[in-house]
């Protein structure tokens, strides 16, 4: 056997003695989105993720969810554990469209008195947001620990909210059966690892 040849095949065999490796990330619309994060210290892995599409045409945000490894997906939303919704834009989009957005689904997902007990705290909320370009990234961390949101912009705190009702009402916008995308919400949950 040529040396070349020893080569490939020593290559090969330690290939199938140590198994497969994961990929620390993965890709999509050129968004890197790692396969692990962490809220407070505690490790979560990706749910999964998809793009975020207006008019069914426009690309306008790639969206990657985390939770703890031993929540089913389905469970996430009303299991009070660390979560995490990261939303990495594609393109330009105002506030104000962030905000109305959020008060279309608010309306759709909840009658008016479910959402008197929530207003306020969405108003707080939706003030944090600001305009963001392409490249932009919003997180949204959960931490059960004093039932805090927090809404960080290109890796800056820019505000918290408490209660858990809160939480679950501001990710139930991409989670709950009737969210923003349906579509979204199958990939960030059931979806692309």
């Amino acid at each position: 056997m040529t040396s070349s040849r020893l080569f490939v095949t020593a290559a090969l065999v330690a290939l199938l003695l140590t198994g497969p490796v994961a990929a620390e990330s993965v890709t999509s619309q050129g968004v890197d989105i790692p396969r692990e994060t962490e809220v407070d210290g505690e490790r979560l892995t990706l749910f999964g993720h998809g793009v975020a599409r207006y008019a069914r045409i426009f690309r306008v945000y790639v969206a990657a969810l985390y939770g703890p490894e031993d929540v089913a997906p389905e469970d996430l939303l009303d299991s009070n554990v660390p979560r995490r919704l990261e939303i990495t834009y594609l393109r330009n989009v105002g506030a104000d469209d962030i905000r109305e957005a959020t008060r279309v689904v608010l309306e759709d997902q909840y009658s008016e008195s479910e959402r008197d007990a929530l207003m306020e705290r969405f108003e707080r909320f939706n003030a944090l947001y600001e305009d963001v370009g392409d490249g932009d990234q919003y997180v949204y961390a959960y931490r059960p620990e004093g039932e805090e949101s927090r809404l960080y912009l290109n890796g800056e705190l820019q505000g918290t909210e408490s209660g858990e009702d809160f939480a679950r009402a501001y990710l139930g916008i991409w989670l709950r059966d009737d969210a923003l995308s349906t579509s979204l919400r199958d990939e960030l949950l059931f979806g692309k690892r």
